[in-house]
């Protein structure tokens, strides 16, 4: 008879075990993702110039800026408007089709 107790117990270590590696490998993924300092030096803008345009604090714009994190859907639509570019030209395919 098959030991259910065992086995969720090692299907839930399993969980874990991918989740943890999911969730590395989808931060890798978004670290490379967004080209939102590209855009700004192109445009010849600037961190300060973004957070004043989009009412956000400085530290949030520059985490964006640098990928430490990545600005929600909301901010995503709310920075292409502010420098007048299509969202797809925010973000690099490239990198996350590489990756799958």
């Amino acid at each position: 008879m098959i030991d259910w107790i065992r086995l969720l117990k090692n299907s839930a270590s399993i969980t874990i075990i991918f989740g943890n590696f999911a969730v590395k490998q989808l931060k890798s993924i978004m670290a490379k993702l967004n080209r939102i300092r590209v855009v700004l030096a192109e445009r010849d803008m600037n961190n300060k110039w973004l957070s004043d345009k989009l009412g956000k604090d400085p530290a949030t714009v520059s985490k964006w800026v640098t990928n430490t994190t990545q600005p929600n859907l909301e901010a995503l639509i709310a920075i292409a408007n502010a420098l007048e570019v299509p969202v797809q030209e925010l973000v690099r395919q490239e990198e996350c089709n590489q990756e799958k």
